[in-house]
């Protein structure tokens, strides 16, 4: 066998199938566009948006104690969670429902396979992904261009829908909890209160702060008017002068005084016994009072945020209706098909012509 190593050997063989390979790229060619002729035509919408920042949403920033700077685009973390939800089954069959998919793929319901085969046809046409520049990138690929758009348009407020239904999960449960304190810190006062009440009845501790002031004041000007008319009557009794009824009224202003200045001093006593506990239970109502003032607000203004329109999105471009077709690229298709029957039948005919001298028979015997 004669080995052809020459570069003009080789264009000689080629030289000589000029006509073959001529004729057969032209065939392959003019096939290759009947065929990509036949192709339908897709077109492709795409809608761009930024995961928004559930910054708006957290316990901190809604109560005002974080000391962060509230961020109006999401991170990463956003982001993944947009993309899964995006790839979830309730966004597809949300769509393949919504736009009759199994009617529009000619995919027969009544198979049992049908659920798989139109989710696996959709998610064919159906991508999503993050562009270099972190946006979220959805789009959708269809022989009817408007529908095309009308899928993704949809489909970015479904999975909107889906993200904040999430966001919107989390407040509900910390809005029940935080009416679970409430109800809880509520039935603690009326307790305090009723046992205020109790100790006040038995103590007759009203005002903690002035009322031991004026039971000091009263003692003192009580046993002052005692000491006096004390006083007063051991005087007039050395005078024989006075008579019997100004000092037995003197006697008897005198047992009042000291009767008053008792009855102050045992008030004083069950005031004295009563206070710190009246104090104690005040002190945990101001409290518990001002805890519950402060989740009251932060209910208020969680059900402010739960009621206000919140987007988890922030929209840069939406899914509009395409002008040029996405795919085929049939230029592409009949130059690659043309290129690859000429290398083909150039390999084969070098194969060809230098194996054209071996006997074959003589080879497999």
């Amino acid at each position: 066998m004669e080995q052809r190593e020459n570069l003009l050997d080789i264009i000689k063989v080629l030289f000589q199938w000029k006509k073959p390979i001529i004729y057969l790229c032209i065939c392959v060619g003019i096939l290759s566009t009947l065929l990509s002729l036949l192709l339908p035509n897709y077109y492709q919408s795409t809608s761009i948006f930024y995961a928004a920042s559930m910054d708006q949403v957290k316990p901190g920033q809604i109560f005002g104690t974080s000391t962060r700077d509230t961020d109006f685009y999401g991170n990463d973390n956003d982001n993944d969670r947009l993309l899964t939800i995006a790839e979830s089954n309730e966004v597809a069959e949300y769509i393949i429902h919504k736009f009759d998919l199994y009617k529009h793929y000619d995919i027969d319901v009544t198979n049992e396979k049908a659920p798989f085969k139109v989710k696996e046809k959709f998610y064919k046409y159906y991508k999503i992904m993050k562009t270099k520049r972190d946006a979220i990138e959805l789009s959708m690929e269809d022989t009817d261009k408007e529908q095309a758009a009308n899928i993704v348009n949809e489909a970015r407020v479904k999975i909107d829908e889906l993200y904040i239904k999430v966001v919107r999960d989390q407040l509900g449960k910390l809005e029940q909890s935080l009416k679970k304190n409430i109800e809880e810190k509520e039935i603690d006062i009326a307790q305090i209160n009723d046992t205020l009440m109790h100790y006040r009845n038995i103590y007759g501790v009203y005002s903690t702060e002035s009322q031991g002031e004026k039971f000091a004041e009263q003692i003192l000007s009580t046993e002052s008017k005692l000491a006096r008319e004390l006083a007063r009557l051991t005087t007039l009794e050395k005078n024989s002068s006075i008579s019997r009824d100004t000092i037995a009224l003197m006697r008897a202003m005198a047992q009042g005084y000291k009767n008053e200045l008792k009855t102050l001093q045992s008030k004083m006593q069950l005031f004295n016994r009563g206070v710190s506990k009246v104090t104690i239970l005040e002190r945990e109502e101001k409290e518990i009072g001002n805890r519950l003032g402060f989740q009251k607000v932060q209910l208020s203004q969680l059900q402010t945020t739960v009621d206000s329109p919140i987007s988890g999105i922030n929209l840069i471009e939406a899914g509009t209706v395409p002008v040029m077709k996405s795919r085929p690229k049939r230029s592409i298709i009949v130059v690659s098909a043309v290129l690859i029957s000429l290398i083909f039948s150039v390999i084969g005919i070098l194969l060809f012509d230098a194996y054209k001298e071996v006997d074959w028979k003589e080879v497999f015997s």
